[in-house]
């Protein structure tokens, strides 16, 4: 399907859904800082952002480095959000970045803030494998 067709056909369907995404994303990341913010309670009820045991610091500091490794990705996919968003308005949404082809719609209900067509981003991603 060409992207022209794509665009008259689905593209109010696509900045919908990427709408609700970008909604949903923020609302988690807010979540995620507003828990940050609060720091955690030791038993005294005094707020800590350290425990007293040293098991508990491993624990910790786990946690936090997970919380920060999930909030980075987030950041991220808002960021893919916003450019698709762009490309929309643009009208440049569902053309591959890399190739110009247009990118299958599959790919679009699965991930409608793709910049890539299947076969550039497995060629992008396997040459970030080989680089490791």
């Amino acid at each position: 399907m060409d992207a022209r067709k794509l665009k008259n056909e689905k593209i109010e369907e696509y900045k919908q859904q990427l709408l609700k995404e970008k909604e949903e994303t923020l609302k988690v990341i807010r979540d995620i800082s507003h828990l940050q913010s609060k720091g955690v309670k030791n038993e005294n009820g005094d707020l800590s952002s350290f425990s007293t045991h040293q098991a508990d610091q491993g624990s910790d500091s786990d946690s936090l480095e997970k919380e920060v490794h999930h909030l980075e990705s987030l950041q991220n996919k808002l960021k893919e959000i916003n450019q698709a968003l762009k490309r929309i308005f643009e009208g440049s949404y569902s053309i591959c970045e890399w190739c110009g082809s247009a990118i299958e719609q599959k790919r679009l209900k699965v991930v409608p803030y793709a910049n890539m067509c299947i076969k550039c981003k497995t060629e992008q991603e396997n040459k970030k494998k080989r680089k490791r």
